[in-house]
């Protein structure tokens, strides 16, 4: 029987490989933001989880460009223009947005307070703590949605002249030299073992969790779900 040859291979190191590596992680974040922020606008303002959608768009948009071990910041890299002009009160906004009331609780937009109730006579009757907030604004929602939209189409002009570059290079390649390439490292894992701790190295490598069901009585392989 004869065994083909994987259809995929892993680029080997080199800038243009590490250029591509960074852009697509950026492309993904810049992605993740632009859904969570069409499931916000599918739900409506008054949904219950329009802050929880709005928040997490912020919190995506705002990754490609916060210092990382693994990869070069979105707006130092040379390839990648600055915020468009007409979108860079958004991206401050946006920015100032994050540190102060979705990674942190310091914003004015939080009102925690200490109420007391009282009863028809003015007497105290009992304690209580509420929170005031006020989420992201629709009118607001939508030029982030128009920031996200430029920056995907930033991204992706800038992949295309590394897509290129590297297409042509894996064309002088042989059969003999690319099988010889390193591979991804895949590790599996119980879900119960699940964690967040290892952080991502240049070198890729994977962890995939996954309910591992237990073997019953006559059975010879494992049933993953």
């Amino acid at each position: 029987m004869t065994i083909s040859p994987p259809r995929i291979a892993l680029l080997p190191d080199s800038a243009d490989s590490r250029l591509l590596t960074d852009l697509t992680s950026h492309a993904n974040d810049l992605s993740e933001a632009a859904n969570a922020l069409k499931g916000a606008f599918s739900l409506g303002e008054g949904s219950e989880l329009w802050e929880p959608l709005t928040s997490h768009a912020v919190t995506a948009y705002i990754r490609p460009f916060i210092t990382s071990n693994v990869q070069a910041r979105l707006d130092q890299m040379s390839e990648i223009p600055p915020v468009p002009l007409e979108l860079l009160s958004v991206h401050d906004t946006i920015r100032k947005y994050r540190n102060t009331a979705v990674a942190h609780s310091q914003s004015e937009l939080v009102m925690p307070l200490p109420l007391a109730i009282l009863n028809d006579e003015g007497q105290g009757r009992d304690v209580v703590g509420i929170t005031l907030t006020h989420p992201m604004p629709l009118a607001f929602a939508e030029h982030f949605a128009a920031l996200i939209a430029a920056m995907e189409n930033i991204v992706d002009q800038a992949t295309e002249p590394v897509l290129e570059r590297l297409r042509s290079w894996l064309r002088t390649e042989t059969p003999e030299t690319i099988q010889s390439w390193r591979q991804p490292k895949v590790a599996f894992s119980e879900d119960a073992d699940f964690s967040a701790t290892r952080r991502r190295k240049r070198d890729p490598h994977f962890m995939f969790y996954a309910h591992i069901e237990p073997l019953s009585e006559g059975e010879n392989s494992l049933e993953v779900g």
